[in-house]
């Protein structure tokens, strides 16, 4: 089954958030990750969720979303990522299931 990272992000500070959209991508490329989603444009339908940033990032397997997120090349942005962001994150496996 393929690996997701989900991404909900509040911005905090945009010349910051710049600095670290140019280093994602070569984070995520070394471990094989794709973008599947990257908008602003959310609408909250129900519950009162409406992410400011969304993303969702598909992996080969759940074991390639996790190593991601506690690999070396995503720590590296450590430096720049709670100046530019406040987010919340979780690593789910998909599914094969019609439902």
């Amino acid at each position: 089954m393929k690996g997701y990272v989900v991404i909900d992000t509040e911005i905090l500070d945009s010349e910051a958030y710049s600095e670290f959209v140019d280093r994602f991508p070569a984070a995520l490329a070394a471990h094989g990750g794709r973008f599947l989603v990257r908008t602003n444009e959310v609408e909250a339908v129900e519950g009162g969720w409406a992410p400011q940033r969304f993303v969702i990032v598909e992996f080969d397997n759940l074991a390639a979303a996790r190593g991601f997120i506690g690999s070396p090349e995503y720590r590296a942005l450590d430096d720049v990522r709670p100046r530019a962001v406040n987010s919340r994150i979780v690593v789910v496996e998909g599914t094969d299931s019609e439902l």
